[in-house]
């Protein structure tokens, strides 16, 4: 089980072939560890990721401060998640079935539609609503006229946030907490794209004594569009983790790229890779585990900057450390923002910074566990430090 997001010991992060073994069917393993980090979090299978996280094998893992002087009257989190075709039917198609990339259904806490139980208001009350993607695509979530202040990214706390009507993007394996006055009247969650999935998961916000309406009403012509850009948001982090001007210890550049395959190479992949039919996401023109290491010291200030050189975006995400954003396509951050997963879109770089203070072998992956499962992982390995467990073995260790 990987503890996404928090920094841990390595030995407790839960990545199979890297960190640990699998737990064999009817066997069990214990983790242990402090929780340092208040915020919003989650836990989620670290074996063949792509396969178990999509079946449903995952939680939120809610840290509260140790002391909270006013919490909100309200504090709801939603998990997005989408199910493709194959979880319809009475079992599952195999892995690498195309079927398994065919998302028809998007839910919210594993419920869609009518299932959907309101959250009660109390206006003119704090609202918190921590909202957490465990599925693939990317999702636009919006209040219905009311504006939100972003008060955590990945569960890190800041200050200083402007408040925002516009749609709030939430890639795979992103948290975002936000926090606002209830409004008067009733009002919707819902998710802003094209695609029907969307209409199956508005969540109603509704006065303690108002009834449940049957659907959201339409939207509204004035509704804003064009989502929030976390490299724009001014907030900063209460505890960042990039000094102010410091200059890097090591640097790495990550070309991220892919290629069109007839047939899926097994031999260059660990077991049960690839499950992109046709497809490869590569670092810098390998593919993992093949990937070079990005090898540090303790106590480096290290600056990754991703090149995304594909069609499609990814959300890198970081095992084991908080990073700091630092630059998008060259221009610096207007905030002070910190997180564990950062999208890179198709034809930009970003550039992210952190400290080296976790000793151990981590895994750097696209969270978009497909693009994980063709590829797109590396690791992050301290000198001196040796490597936990091995991929493959009489479970088939393989963290996608």
């Amino acid at each position: 089980i990987n503890w996404d997001g928090l920094k841990l010991p390595n030995g407790e992060d839960g990545v199979a072939g890297v960190t640990q073994d699998p737990v064999p069917p009817g066997q069990t393993a214990s983790y242990a560890f402090i929780a340092t980090t208040p915020g919003t979090y989650w836990y989620h299978s670290g074996q063949r990721s792509k396969e178990q996280v999509d079946r449903g094998l995952y939680g939120a893992l809610i840290i509260d401060p140790r002391d909270e002087a006013t919490p909100p009257a309200v504090d709801q989190t939603l998990i997005y998640d989408e199910w493709p075709w194959g979880l319809e039917k009475p079992s599952p198609p195999p892995w690498n079935d195309p079927l398994m990339d065919s998302y028809v259904t998007d839910s919210v806490n594993g419920r869609t539609g009518s299932g959907i139980p309101p959250i009660r208001i109390q206006p003119g009350r704090p609202v918190r609503l921590r909202l957490l993607n465990a599925g693939y695509e990317t999702h636009f979530v919006q209040i219905d006229q009311t504006a939100v202040t972003i008060i955590a990214f990945d569960g890190h706390s800041v200050t200083g946030g402007t408040p925002t009507d516009r749609p709030l993007p939430l890639a795979a394996g992103e948290r975002l907490d936000v926090e606002f006055q209830a409004p008067e009247a009733s009002v919707w969650v819902r998710l802003r794209y094209d695609l029907p999935p969307a209409d199956m998961v508005p969540v109603p916000l509704l006065p303690l004594d108002a009834p449940v309406p049957a659907g959201p009403p339409p939207l509204s012509a004035s509704t804003p569009d064009g989502f929030v850009d976390f490299f724009s948001y001014p907030a900063k982090a209460t505890e960042p983790v990039w000094p102010l001007g410091a200059a890097p210890t090591r640097s790495f550049r990550l070309t991220l790229t892919a290629t069109q395959v007839s047939t899926l190479p097994s031999p260059a992949m660990s077991p049960r890779m690839g499950s992109m039919v046709g497809t490869l996401f590569e670092i810098d023109g390998k593919t993992f585990p093949r990937t070079d290491d990005l090898v540090v010291k303790q106590g480096d200030l290290v600056e990754v900057t991703f090149d995304n050189q594909t069609r499609t975006e990814h959300a890198m995400h970081l095992h084991g450390h908080f990073f700091q954003l630092l630059a998008h396509d060259g221009t610096p951050a207007a905030g002070r923002i910190v997180k564990d997963t950062v999208v890179v879109l198709p034809g930009t770089k970003v550039t992210i910074g952190f400290i080296a203070d976790n000793p151990g072998w981590w895994l750097l992956q696209c969270n978009e566990l497909d693009h994980a499962a063709a590829g797109l992982m590396t690791l992050v390995v301290y000198q001196g430090v040796a490597r936990p467990a091995q991929l493959g073995g009489p479970y088939g260790s393989s963290p996608a």
